[in-house]
């Protein structure tokens, strides 16, 4: 049914429109009854498609979609969430610096500084860069002790994976995540929680400037592809 997925997410299917009969899908298929509703179950629990007993299963409101799941993200162009990914990063993340300046322990800030240390020495791998930024971004909200906090940012690195793999391909970009991750820990260390999240602020800003050059740049952005 991922087609039927892919579908939905390029607009080919409207919210509303309804998918052919389970005898439909069997034979366009070549599945089994069970197999069809168990890959309708699916589709509904992730909040693509309404089914009701009885009657053929509609596309559901975009607002129910899980769009951060993983198998919609795979059979879908992820750049038309990356603006709305990067307000929540936004919304969410210069509290979680101001909280982890107040709570976090020598540890964690050592952590910070370990992964940042890291990603100086991978600037020409996009994925690794992927991975690392968000291992430090994932060292702050940990930093916050709010389990319920790291639980929303790590709801959300799936498609930043793939954020962070595209700008990575700006010129300098990841050159200038390292100075601002800087910025961010020595405001932790320091217990400055105010300036905790204005560097986190301004570092996203920076990220936000440069998401918004990749399609500018076609060859910077093919070759971090």
């Amino acid at each position: 049914m991922t087609d039927y997925l892919h579908r939905i997410g390029a607009g080919e299917i409207e919210p509303g429109a309804p998918l052919p009969p389970e005898s439909v899908l069997c034979e366009q298929y070549g599945v089994g009854r069970s197999v069809v509703r168990e890959a309708l179950q699916a589709l509904d629990a992730k909040g693509f498609i309404v089914v009701r007993q009885g009657s053929v299963a509609v596309v559901a409101p975009r607002y129910h979609w899980h769009v951060l799941d993983q198998d919609f993200l795979a059979v879908t162009n992820p750049k038309e969430y990356y603006s709305l990914l990067q307000e929540a990063r936004e919304i969410l993340e210069p509290p979680l610096a101001a909280l982890a300046a107040a709570r976090a322990t020598d540890e964690a800030i050592d952590e910070m500084e370990q992964v940042n240390r890291r990603l100086e020495t991978v600037l020409d791998d996009p994925s690794q860069h992927a991975e690392l930024d968000i291992a430090f971004h994932d060292a702050v909200a940990r930093a916050t002790d709010n389990a319920i906090l790291v639980s929303m940012h790590s709801s959300i690195t799936g498609l930043g994976q793939r954020t962070r793999e595209a700008s990575s391909a700006i010129p300098g970009a990841i050159e200038r995540a390292v100075t601002w991750h800087d910025h961010v820990i020595a405001a932790i260390r320091a217990r400055d929680a105010v300036g905790a999240s204005a560097a986190m602020h301004l570092h996203l800003r920076q990220v936000r400037e440069e998401l918004g050059r990749i399609d500018t740049e076609p060859e910077a952005a093919e070759e971090g592809s």
